[in-house]
């Protein structure tokens, strides 16, 4: 089984959308944490076969709690915004099967404009080569792994960068070729050029050990 763990804060425009085309079935668990919304979410997500966790708004925290109620034998991480490729479950499983811990799909920003060709390029190239894995490219571990490097670290951002850190010690890991879809509604709020440029700040910010919540507040100027 597969447990997918979704975290979600105030998602009632997109959350309906991404839980429907999710491919349910015996061996998959769904399980969404939400992190205190002040819409639609929870109700909207109790209407779909989904386990539904009530937690404090943090993201690290919401998906560690999800992991500690979930069932499956191994875990995906799946942003609310975000939607898997058709057969991206077998391939996990696949992967996994033969003894690896975990990776990613490979992004697709889910706009027709050319420059988000780019920019998912150039994510998913880092990814292959650094197996430094983002959030919005849909980490998937095996759950004794999981827990064996502690889950995600108890920080307002970045959590998923030290998580995969932490599972590239553990083991093999690997961008697969299945994709999954991810909304441009971050480049359209503030603007491509600026978004690439302050993600791009951030991560020379991390890099040079500034602190996290110096790097917080920039981060929230974007989301």
């Amino acid at each position: 089984m597969i447990s997918i763990i979704i975290p979600v804060y105030n998602e009632e425009n997109i959350i309906q959308e991404t839980l429907a085309a999710l491919p349910y079935k015996d061996n998959l668990e769904v399980i969404v944490v939400d992190g205190g919304s002040l819409d639609r979410t929870v109700e909207i997500a109790k209407g779909y076969p989904v386990k539904v966790i009530l937690g404090p708004k943090n993201r690290a925290l919401q998906m560690n709690m999800g992991a500690e109620a979930a069932k499956g034998e191994a875990f995906l991480f799946l942003h609310a915004d975000c939607a898997l490729e058709a057969g991206s479950l077998g391939e996990i499983q696949g992967y996994l099967g033969n003894g690896c811990v975990g990776g990613c799909l490979r992004q697709r920003i889910n706009s027709g404009k050319l420059i988000y060709r780019a920019i998912e390029a150039s994510g998913n190239i880092r990814a292959r080569l650094s197996k430094v894995f983002y959030g919005d490219q849909a980490i998937f571990v095996r759950r004794d792994v999981f827990f064996k490097v502690g889950g995600f670290d108890n920080i307002p951002i970045f959590e998923d960068i030290f998580f995969s850190k932490k599972l590239k010690k553990a083991g093999q890991t690997k961008v697969l070729d299945k994709k999954v879809f991810v909304s441009p509604r971050r480049w359209e709020k503030n603007g491509i050029i600026k978004t690439t440029f302050i993600y791009w700040l951030l991560t020379i910010g991390l890099r040079l050990n500034f602190s996290i919540d110096t790097l917080k507040r920039i981060y929230y100027d974007v989301r």
